[in-house]
């Protein structure tokens, strides 16, 4: 989470930088900022619906995962107790 904190961080910095030295007027600056912004806002919806699609597949794939570490770990203590009982 904290490099996506400091892209995010310095994507503002840079914005706000590149303002400030921006030769070109301020109509063409905002018009510029409103179609960067939509173009975030759909960004930030398509996130949103991609994780929310992703979300169950990852649970999923953890539970797998657990059940998967569990059986290992009692196959692994079955095997052992069977070879140290046999010799």
């Amino acid at each position: 989470m904290g490099y996506f904190r400091g892209l995010m961080h310095g994507a503002a910095i840079g914005t706000v930088i590149g303002l400030c030295v921006a030769p070109q007027t301020g109509d063409k600056t905002r018009a510029q900022l409103r179609i960067a912004s939509a173009a975030a806002r759909e960004g930030a919806r398509s996130t949103g619906r991609a994780l929310s699609r992703a979300k169950p597949m990852a649970s999923t794939a953890a539970h797998l995962v657990a059940t998967a570490r569990h059986r290992g770990e009692h196959a692994a203590n079955g095997t052992a107790a069977a070879s140290s009982a046999a010799v």
